[in-house]
């Protein structure tokens, strides 16, 4: 067990290192792009990347899941798993190629059907590194994922996509970015975790990844319409114009948290796994993990709505300034998805699927009810962006409840990480009020501001963690900083011992 938890650790601190990078990057390149497309652009994007988002579940259909799930994984299940892998990503794009033109006419948009038709080209290079990046989340070996996905993260948004919105491209410069990652994922990610590149067509081969990778393609789709149902309803209802002030507001206050959402369940889920027969220590990792992200995430929720107004001018511009309402909402929304996320990833490791597939059936359900209703009665995006908030912290409240049930028990402590962590964001968003809002008087730069926001929730932040209640992110964070004043002591200490010779 001391193993896995060194594994685990480790696979932590890979998994935050490209969290931390991705988002101090994932602003700085939102910054260049918000002043290089427009708005049309950018609703144009967002439908396409929605659309684009269902082809890649047909292309896996769980088969990923599945791999790290399953507890013995022979060289056949491998070979399986790249056949279903290769066929369904060909598959998937010539189902986008044919239904293009529909997709245009739903969003009353020709311009989408050439764009879905481009975008679907990345499915089948993307499905060749499933099995590839599949083993390595099995064995925990974190730091070869990290790099390549910081590293084509950078060449691919911050040198093709950039370079060509910049030459004029629009909104298939995010199409260049996604092609340039994807073949530098599968490159890198084949070179540390090869596989036989055969083919297999034997029956019997596919049964079990597909018993679990089936219904687990079920809840990844269920869980994409959820997501992306506020882009369909808007881009159908509002246009592209509309739709793009919506995504970068989304985007800009969420996109980050989809990325730790994403750390978590590539980390999570293979732990999870190992000890999902050992129902002490999945409940002690499940609890620790929860009270650590609850304080963490409720109070970058409450910076980020104090802050909401210096985030939109410096990272989108004074032409996007009617989304603050809009950031300012969906910051309240920030610590719900990640945290049911948690939750979801405890369900899946422990292959409780049949649960997972019930709470996001009725949450799409509802939710679509609830931006139905929101359109009826004239709300506009801000009352699709309240709703979702809403509707995110019920989600997160139901998953809370299935969690209780696998770890057998520990109510009181999932409502005491949830309670701990709302204190702790009301009173970062009162220290960040009384100090922000008067300096606003003052007439500063969003420039100065959003730095000075940044540092004082930074500082108020590692307070918190330091002084709140015993987790992991805790032990984790004081031994770093032991860790510094250490190093610091010695280089202290040599330095002087070399001028004293």
């Amino acid at each position: 067990m001391t193993g896995l938890k060194d594994k685990t650790m480790r696979a932590i601190k890979w998994s935050s290192l490209s969290f931390l990078t991705t988002i101090l990057l994932t602003p700085l390149f939102a910054a260049i792009l918000a002043r290089l497309l427009s708005k049309e652009e950018f609703g144009l994007f967002a439908i396409g990347l929605s659309l684009y988002a269902v082809g890649q579940y047909i292309a896996d259909f769980g088969i990923a899941q599945a791999l790290v799930q399953k507890s013995d994984l022979t060289e056949e299940d491998i070979r399986a798993g790249f056949t279903s892998s290769v066929l369904l990503g060909l598959l998937a794009t010539a189902l986008a190629w044919l239904l293009a033109p529909a997709a245009g006419d739903f969003f009353n948009n020709a311009d989408v059907t050439p764009f879905m038709r481009a975008y679907a080209c990345v499915y089948v290079i993307a499905s060749l590194a499933t099995v590839s990046t599949s083993l390595l989340r099995r064995a925990l070996r974190f730091k070869p994922l990290m790099v390549v996905e910081v590293g084509s993260y950078i060449i691919g948004q911050g040198v093709f996509g950039l370079g060509a919105a910049y030459l004029g491209l629009g909104a298939y410069s995010l199409i260049v970015s996604a092609a340039v990652q994807a073949v530098i994922q599968l490159s890198v990610s084949y070179f540390y975790g090869r596989h036989p590149f055969g083919f297999t067509f034997r029956r019997e081969s596919y049964r079990a990844l597909y018993a679990f990778g089936g219904r687990a393609s079920l809840v990844n789709f269920l869980e994409f319409l959820s997501t992306n149902l506020d882009t369909l309803m808007i881009g159908r209802f509002y246009g592209t114009g509309i739709l793009g002030l919506y995504n970068r507001g989304y985007n800009v206050i969420y996109a980050p948290m989809i990325g730790l959402a994403r750390s978590l369940t590539r980390v999570l889920a293979p732990s999870f796994s190992v000890v999902q027969h050992d129902q002490a220590k999945l409940r002690s990792s499940y609890l620790s993990g929860l009270m650590a992200l609850s304080i963490l995430l409720f109070s970058i929720a409450a910076s980020a709505f104090i802050s909401a107004r210096e985030i939109v001018l410096v990272l989108l511009g004074e032409s996007f300034i009617s989304v603050v309402p809009i950031v300012q909402v969906l910051a309240l929304f920030i610590p719900f998805p990640v945290l049911g996320n948690l939750s979801a990833v405890l369900a899946e490791a422990s292959a409780r699927l049949n649960a997972k597939i019930l709470v996001q059936s009725v949450y799409l359900v509802g939710l679509a009810a609830a931006y139905w209703m929101a359109y009826r009665l004239g709300w506009g995006i801000l009352g699709f962006a309240s709703v979702l908030t809403v509707a995110g912290a019920i989600r997160s409240a139901a998953y809370a409840v299935v969690a209780r049930r696998i770890i057998g028990g520990g109510g009181k402590e999932i409502v005491r990480a949830y309670t701990v962590g709302l204190v702790y964001g009301l009173g970062m968003a009162a220290v960040m009020f009384m100090v922000i809002y008067p300096l606003r008087q003052f007439g500063l730069s969003p420039f100065v501001l959003l730095g000075i926001e940044v540092l004082l929730s930074g500082a108020l932040l590692v307070a918190l963690l330091l002084l709140g209640p015993t987790n992991e992110l805790q032990n984790q964070v004081r031994t770093l900083i032991r860790n510094i004043i250490s190093r610091t002591g010695r280089w202290w200490k040599d330095r002087r011992h070399v001028k004293g010779t």
